[in-house]
């Protein structure tokens, strides 16, 4: 059966000197792994198309027996130059894309999740967006689409109303500054603030949120540290060492 969907590239893989195996996230298959032949040879422009962030329209021939599905032909639905010439976009890009990768199942339709992800990405490649706001907005978006909302409200120990606190290490819940004990983070009032803000935000109104310019770090690492507990695959996301490292070095520049 020959499909033809919309996908964003997740991850590429070299097999044999001129073929690629891809894998793609489809706005109406889900997840799915294809074999794209010859594309690797030096006059086949298609090779060029299969790299990871990219959004594209493919077609390829499905067969429900096999594993991995062989591309007939593709072209870009949206192409992303900004993303490609910031090395701070492409991390952040390269992030998205493989938590998209391993949070989700193989040949499991999330037409949500797929908006989500090709949506930020164009926000990614817009030179006006706050690239920290967008990448947060993603994390906290994509904790809700997997059924795992943090409550930045009322700790989840005492039930009392927060204005700072931590994760606590046991339960992966936000708890209050009395509560808190062992905690890989703490948050406080002007980081709950910007959470806050961040969760009554459409995707198209974060550029009127004004912040200084490292006050997004402390809640990017308080929704990577949620959602690797909550959502299964997201501790070997490799791409977000470098977020963490980003972050790291723009911390350093302040000081």
């Amino acid at each position: 059966m020959l499909i033809a969907t919309n996908a964003i590239v997740l991850k590429r893989i070299p097999y044999s000197d001129t073929s690629l195996i891809c894998r793609i996230f489809t706005e109406d298959w889900g997840k799915v792994t294809i074999l794209a032949k010859g594309v690797l040879r030096p006059k086949n422009v298609t090779g060029a198309l299969l790299e990871p962030v990219n959004h594209i329209h493919i077609q390829y021939y499905n067969k429900s027996n096999r594993d991995i599905q062989i591309l007939k032909n593709a072209n870009f639905v949206q192409q992303y130059p900004k993303i490609r010439n910031d090395l701070s976009r492409i991390i952040l890009g390269l992030a998205i894309v493989e938590i998209i990768d391993k949070a989700t199942l193989d040949c499991n339709p999330y037409p949500v999740l797929y908006r989500l992800g090709w949506r930020v990405l164009d926000k990614l490649n817009d030179e006006t967006q706050n690239f920290w706001l967008v990448f947060a907005f993603f994390l906290y978006q994509l904790s809700i689409r997997m059924g795992f909302m943090p409550n930045l409200k009322n700790c989840s120990k005492c039930l009392s109303e927060m204005s700072q606190g931590g994760i606590d290490n046991y339960t992966g819940e936000l708890v209050c500054a009395k509560c808190v004990t062992q905690s890989q983070i703490l948050l406080e009032e002007n980081s709950f603030t910007l959470l806050q803000k961040i969760t009554g935000l459409h995707l198209d109104d974060l550029q009127t949120l004004t912040i200084e310019k490292n006050s997004i770090f402390n809640p990017i690492r308080f929704l990577d540290i949620f959602t690797s507990f909550h959502i299964e695959g997201l501790k070997r996301v490799r791409s977000m060492e470098m977020v963490r490292n980003l972050i790291n070095e723009e911390n350093n520049k302040s000081t």
